[in-house]
């Protein structure tokens, strides 16, 4: 199930909010490439007499999110889809991203508990060979709202035809074919992929029958989403926007399945400690290594940086929708600086004014660095060392650079001219410099609730500071006076008496220990 495809229908930026209309039914159409798939769907079967295709919309990633919308198409042996059978669901909760599944609360007012629909959905996955596009994560879901009524949902082998094709299920409909409309309405999906698993039943891996609970009632109620309420959706996060246009092409299954994941978790651009706990739990689940989910980190973050940079401009929004995203993952925010600097560079002017302060960095084969400090000092400039929050000029032999130096002028935005053109100047002209279309920034995180912001990066403020919220309440960290430490109980020693021979006990203390008794001690000789 691809969390974002349904954005591929809207360009980045549109504006305005949209309201949702009520979803044309899904298609039971068959694509012809089924019509030879029926001894695939029974070797893929495993022994079930037919195949249950799930997809649920949830409230989150997390095992403590909810289900939304369920949707199960069964598919007969011989490639026919024999019913489509979908329902909202009452979370009972917040119903979570709004504008991918396009669900509000008032939709779901009168939809059923999962606890209510429990025995119609057990009834349809029992015995059924269970498939879906990322399997696991549906799986989980379903599994856990079972787990909530005390019955447990056993998966012995499904189908998965995110395994089989390697990408988002957008990018898989449109590579063989199939219809895909209403992308994140349940029903939409799960069709989709039924007609998709016949078109890659050769290449999928088999499952088995899935042993649903018994006993649940059935009570018959649906809330279909044609049917409910519907209402205007906020527009999505500019970072869901960004995300809706990755394919995530040439990725492992399981790598794939892991940034469908991520880009719901961190659209609000931060990860909360609890989130980065469940979020490795899940990767965990899907079998990956810190190091995988290092390397998907930086390829999502770069692949949006791809995005942003496919009309050749970043803007103010996206640079910083960039950099606090690869905040989030722990992504080095310097593979954002340097993949969008030809995007952001503009020639700019300088006007040399006594008092500036210059750094000068690389060698240049014309002029000596004591030539050209110099001549700084001739303009009145002072010349620093290093580059700082303070510097108004870097002068470098060449103004693409990537010294250290100029990685860190570019960072605080201070202006880079050419040794070539600084040794020409005078007091009170104008030069040209490299300077960047949008203010350089910098990532603030709050230490307690991990929200992110940016600030300008010449600013003083910390990297690391309390948000507003969290500075009206305690720190989560707050320390205690440590707790007044109970006296020690003494250490008691048993001597034996020199002269008398019997034993007494007296606390240990340093020095020589006494020979006699206190009774003899006292006694003449």
């Amino acid at each position: 199930m691809g969390f974002l495809d349904r954005f591929r229908r809207r360009p980045p930026g549109a504006p305005g909010p949209a309201t949702v209309a009520p979803p044309v039914p899904p298609t039971e159409v068959v694509p012809e490439a089924a019509t030879t798939g029926g001894p695939d769907l029974e070797r893929l079967a495993g022994g079930a007499d037919r195949v249950a295709v799930v997809d649920c919309e949830t409230t989150g990633v997390y095992n403590t999110d909810r289900i939304v919308e369920l949707a199960i198409v069964t598919v007969g042996l011989d490639g026919t889809i024999t019913e489509v059978w979908e329902t909202l669901v009452q979370p009972r909760r917040d119903v979570g991203p709004t504008h991918i599944h396009g669900l509000t609360a008032e939709a779901l007012r009168d939809a059923p508990l999962f606890a209510d629909v429990a025995g119609d959905v057990a009834i349809r996955l029992h015995g059924a060979c269970v498939a879906a596009h990322n399997l696991p994560f549906d799986l989980r879901m379903i599994g856990g709202e079972f787990g909530r009524l005390d019955a447990e949902l056993t998966i012995l082998g499904g189908i998965d035809t995110l395994q089989a094709t390697g990408c988002r299920l957008g990018v898989a409909c449109q590579t063989y074919g199939v219809g895909l409309a209403n992308a994140h309405s349940a029903a939409a999906d799960a069709t989709a992929t039924a007609q998709l698993l016949l078109c890659v039943a050769a290449t999928c891996e088999p499952g088995a029958p899935a042993a649903a609970p018994t006993g649940l009632l059935r009570s018959g109620r649906v809330l279909r989403r044609a049917d409910a309420v519907w209402a205007t959706i906020p527009d999505p996060p500019y970072l869901a926007v960004l995300a809706a246009r990755l394919d995530h092409a040439g990725l492992e299954a399981g790598i794939v399945a892991y940034l469908e994941l991520v880009e719901r978790a961190v659209a609000d651009l931060h990860l909360d400690a609890d989130e980065r706990t469940q979020l490795t739990a899940l990767a965990d689940d899907l079998g990956l290594t810190a190091a995988q989910r290092a390397q998907a980190h930086r390829r999502f973050v770069n692949d949006l940086v791809d995005v942003a940079l496919d009309d050749g401009v970043v803007t103010d929004d996206e640079l910083d929708a960039l950099l606090r995203v690869a905040s989030a993952l722990d992504v080095d925010a310097a593979n954002v600086r340097d993949r969008v600097r030809g995007a952001i560079a503009r020639p700019a002017t300088v006007t040399i004014s006594p008092g500036m302060t210059a750094v000068f960095t690389g060698d240049d084969p014309d002029r000596s660095r004591a030539e050209l400090t110099a001549h700084a000092e001739d303009l009145g400039l002072a010349v620093g060392h290093g580059v700082t929050k303070a510097t108004d000029l870097l002068v470098a032999y060449d103004t693409a650079s990537n010294s250290g130096k100029a990685t860190k002028a570019r960072s605080y935005g201070v202006p880079v001219v050419s040794t070539a053109v600084f040794a020409t100047a005078t007091a009170g002209a104008a030069v040209e410099a490299e300077g960047r279309s949008v203010e350089a920034r910098k990532v603030v995180t709050c230490p307690d609730c991990h929200a992110t912001w940016t600030v300008s990066a010449r600013s003083g403020e910390r990297t690391t500071k309390r948000c507003t919220d969290c500075s009206t309440s305690p720190p989560v960290t707050q320390r205690t006076a440590p707790a007044t430490a109970a006296p020690a109980r003494p250490t008691l020693e048993e001597l034996t008496c020199a002269r008398c021979a019997q034993t007494w006990t007296r606390e240990r203390v340093r020095g020589r220990k006494p020979r006699l008794c206190p009774t003899c001690a006292n006694v003449a000789p």
